[in-house]
C-alpha cells in the first residue's frame, strides 16, 4: 500500500524529535550552568513539558471549523526555529524557560496534529505500520541529536547547539507543505462501519488509556532526567551521556517500525502492553547502573518506551473512530501532562532520596500502566477481517 502521505508528518516529527531528544539531556545541565539547582532544574523541564501538553491539547478545544491541521503545522513552525536561536543566548533560567516553553508548546501542537492527519488517512488493517513508520522519527531524532549534540556542546557551547537546531527546525515548514490537505480527510460519523459497544464502556476505556499513558509519562521523565543525574555523578562527559541517547535512538528506530507490523497483527493493545512493560524493566536496570555498558543497555530496553507513544494514536483511532481529532489531542498530551509531575518529582526526589532509589521506585509506573491497558474497559470494534484492533 502507498503510504505518501506519510512523507510531510515524517518530516515534522523528525525535526521535532531531533530538536527534542539533541536537547533533553542536557538541559538540565545547561539550566544547572546558569545557576539552577536540581530541583530547579527539575522544575523548569516539568514547565517545559506543561507547555508541550497544552500546545497537544489545545487543537482539542479549538471549533470543529477552526481544527485545519495543516495550517496548524505550518503557523507552529516558525516560532520553533525562532526560539531555538533565542535559547543558546539567554543568561537566566527564567528566559531559558520562556523560550524552551514557546518551542514546545508549538512542537505540542504539531504532534497532535500530525497524528491526527496520520489517523485520518490510515487504512484499518495499515494503521500499525503507518504510526511505526510515524514512531521511527523519534529514535532516529535521538540518534541524530544525541551523535551530535553532545559533541558540539563540549567543544564548540550551547550556543551553537541550538543554532544548529534553529536551522534543522525549518525542515517542519517543508514537512507541513508535504502533508495531506486537511479538507481532504472527513471524520467518520455515525452509520459507519465501524461499531462501539456503548457510549459508557468507549469512555472508559479512553480514560483507562488517558490515565495509563500518564504513568508511563512518569517512566520517560525519571529514565531521561536519572540517565542525566546518574551519568553526571559518575563524570562521564556530555558526549557519553548523549552518546546514551544515540543508543536509545537507534532502538527507537527499529521497534516502533517492527512492533507496528506486528501490532496490525496482534493488536495494538498487546503491543503497548508488551513494550512498557519492558520499559519498566529497563529502569530496574538504570537504577542499579554505574558502567557506561549498562548505560547503553538501559537506553537500548528504554527504546521501547517510543512503541507505546507511537501506537497510543492507533489504538485511540480503534476504539473512537468518531471525533479522531479531539481524542487523538486529549490523548497525546495526557503523555506530556505526565511528564510535567515526572520531572518535577525526579528532581525534589532525586535530591532528598538519591538518584537510584528514586528511579527504581518508579518502575511501578509503567507496570501499571501495562496493568490499564490490559484490563481497561474497551469494548473491542467490530469490524471486517484483515486487521486487529483489539
Amino acid at each position: 500500500m502507498r503510504r505518501s502521505y506519510l512523507v510531510g508528518p515524517f518530516i515534522c516529527c523528525l525535526a521535532l524529535w531531533t530538536f527534542g531528544n539533541g536537547t533533553l539531556p542536557l538541559l538540565p545541565l545547561y539550566a544547572m550552568e546558569l545557576g539552577a539547582s536540581r530541583e530547579t532544574s527539575g522544575f523548569f523541564l516539568s514547565f517545559s513539558f506543561l507547555c508541550l501538553a497544552l500546545g497537544s491539547g489545545a487543537p482539542a478545544i479549538l471549533p470543529k471549523n477552526f481544527r485545519k491541521q495543516r495550517i496548524l503545522v505550518l503557523a507552529a513552525a516558525l516560532p520553533i526555529a525562532v526560539s531555538a536561536w533565542l535559547a543558546g543566548r539567554v543568561t537566566s533560567v527564567l528566559e531559558l524557560a520562556v523560550v524552551i516553553g514557546a518551542s514546545w508548546f508549538c512542537a505540542g501542537v504539531i504532534f497532535s496534529q500530525t497524528a491526527t492527519m496520520v489517523g485520518f488517512v490510515a487504512a484499518e488493517e495499515d494503521r500499525g505500520t503507518a504510526f511505526g513508520i510515524l514512531g521511527v522519527t523519534n529514535g532516529l531524532g535521538g540518534l541524530l541529536g544525541g551523535l551530535s549534540m553532545g559533541y558540539i556542546a563540549d567543544h564548540l557551547g550551547f550556543v551553537w547547539v541550538f543554532n544548529i537546531l534553529a536551522g534543522f527546525s525549518l525542515l517542519i515548514l517543508v514537512g507541513g507543505l508535504l502533508s495531506p490537505d486537511s479538507p481532504s480527510v472527513v471524520e467518520p460519523q455515525e452509520g459507519t462501519s465501524a461499531r462501539v459497544g456503548g457510549a459508557v464502556g468507549l469512555s472508559l476505556g479512553l480514560v483507562f488509556l488517558f490515565v495509563a499513558m500518564l504513568l508511563t509519562s512518569f517512566a520517560n521523565a525519571t529514565g531521561n532526567l536519572g540517565r542525566s543525574f546518574l551519568m553526571a555523578e559518575e563524570r562521564f562527559s556530555k558526549s557519553a551521556i548523549m552518546l546514551t541517547a544515540a543508543v536509545q535512538g537507534l532502538a527507537g528506530i527499529v521497534l516502533p517500525f517492527l512492533m507496528g507490523r506486528l501490532a496490525d497483527r496482534i493488536g495494538r493493545r498487546r503491543a503497548m502492553i508488551a513494550s512498557v512493560a519492558i520499559t519498566a524493566a529497563s529502569l530496574v536496570l538504570l537504577g542499579l547502573s554505574y558502567q557506561e555498558w549498562q548505560f547503553f543497555l538501559f537506553a537500548a530496553l528504554f527504546g521501547f518506551l517510543a512503541v507505546a507513544t507511537a501506537m497510543a494514536p492507533a489504538y485511540v483511532v480503534d476504539v473512537a473512530p468518531r471525533n479522531v481529532g479531539r481524542n487523538v489531542s486529549l490523548v497525546q498530551s495526557a503523555f506530556w501532562v505526565g511528564s510535567i509531575v515526572g520531572m518535577a518529582a525526579t528532581g525534589v526526589l532525586a535530591t532528598g532520596l538519591g538518584t537510584s532509589k528514586t528511579i527504581l521506585l518508579s518502575c511501578a509506573f509503567p507496570a501499571a500502566a501495562a496493568f490499564l491497558i490490559r484490563f481497561g474497559h474497551v469494548k473491542r470494534i467490530r469490524k471486517e477481517p484483515g486487521g486487529s484492533t483489539e
